[in-house]
């Protein structure tokens, strides 16, 4: 979870840019695989294009507001932001090392606070990923199409200049 707000503006950037990388958008192992067929540069028409790039900025709306929440949600419980990173870092870091774990300067008050936020982040996730996938269901996609799109429109800097295009369009309404 942390590691999606650590990693949203890299994100960002990547989404503005018009190339959405596969780790990001994950389908969830409850949903049904179905094949796609493969797709290339020549198969991607306008209408694909306007697609991807509505689900694409859809998605970056959905995700500033999980970000906003989390924050929100570590601010709610009497933590910093940076606080809370230090803690879910030093938890990484001493996960299974019992000694490591003792030494990890956290009171029993920011560890009671720290598995709140983080129960709320959980929540908080499911929600943001529910509402990704009805998104993109609007749009007649999926996780798995909207990256095959990705990977085929990050290999043409011609489609990226017009995603880039249609996303700047979609920022300015």
């Amino acid at each position: 979870m942390l590691k999606r707000v650590l990693t949203a503006s890299s994100i960002v950037v990547l989404l503005l840019i018009g190339m959405l990388p596969p780790a990001y958008a994950q389908t969830p192992e409850t949903s049904p695989q179905t094949p796609l067929e493969s797709l290339d540069s020549s198969q991607i028409n306008d209408e694909q294009l306007d697609k991807f790039s509505r689900a694409v900025f859809q998605l970056l709306t959905i995700e500033q507001q999980f970000q906003k929440s989390i924050v929100q949600a570590i601010e709610s419980q009497g933590l910093s932001t940076e606080r809370f990173e230090e803690i879910y870092e030093a938890t990484l870091q001493a996960e299974g090392d019992l000694a490591a774990q003792a030494d990890l300067n956290i009171s029993p008050e920011e560890q009671q606070k720290f598995a709140r936020i983080m129960e709320e982040g959980k929540q908080i996730q499911e929600e943001s990923q529910a509402r990704q996938e009805q998104a993109l269901a609007s749009l007649g996609l999926n996780m798995d199409r909207l990256n095959e799109m990705g990977s085929v429109i990050q290999q043409n800097p011609e489609l990226q200049q017009e995603v880039r295009t249609r996303l700047e369009e979609l920022i300015k309404q």
